[in-house]
């Protein structure tokens, strides 16, 4: 499938909306494109035929005194799930991470979601920390959202020599996880 892996462009924002599903994270979307526009950030598109079937955003400024970059917002659209878009988004935000000068790339993984793990294991991420607290979002209709944050932390050491995130092998040894 011919795909394009791109910034994220003004014109883009409406579209991934993703026809309603996300319509009510428009401040959060609009808020990653302007971190994009300032240069503390970075918001990559998988661009299909016109239309961005995946993204996800980096945060540059926020762990910056960690030396560490933040990925978040890594979703692809569903019909187009199991294509390997989510592992060439994630290669690609690594990428931007290194040619930033940043030696980490951190996530996190809501703990409900533990389902998603394994994808970030074979992309030879480790548990670092768990995260937690919350963020407030306005819907376009104007009320405050709240969402409680509870999330495992990953991080990846990345070099000039690592090898690209869509080769590095499965070593089976499994995230060590704990409740901490």
């Amino acid at each position: 499938m011919p795909m394009t892996i791109r910034p994220a462009r003004q014109d883009d924002l409406p579209t991934l909306e993703w026809y309603g599903l996300h319509t009510p994270h428009r401040e959060i979307i609009a808020g990653a494109f302007r971190l994009q526009e300032c240069g503390d950030g970075a918001m990559l598109l998988a661009d299909v035929n016109g239309f961005p079937a995946g993204q996800i955003c980096i945060d540059f400024l926020r762990k910056r005194p960690s030396g560490r970059a933040t990925l978040w917002a890594l979703r692809v659209f569903q019909p187009f799930r199991g294509l390997g878009i989510g592992t060439r988004l994630l290669c690609a935000a690594e990428r931007a991470v290194l040619q930033r000068g940043v030696p980490f790339a951190e996530l996190g993984v809501d703990r409900d979601n533990a389902g998603v793990l394994p994808f970030y294991e074979r992309l030879g991420y480790d548990h670092c920390g768990r995260e937690r607290g919350q963020f407030l979002y306005h819907t376009p209709e104007g009320r405050l959202v709240r969402v409680a944050i509870d999330q495992w932390l990953l991080n990846k050491r990345l070099t000039e020599g690592t090898q690209p995130t869509d080769t590095v092998p499965n070593t089976g040894k499994g995230l060590a996880l704990t409740d901490d």
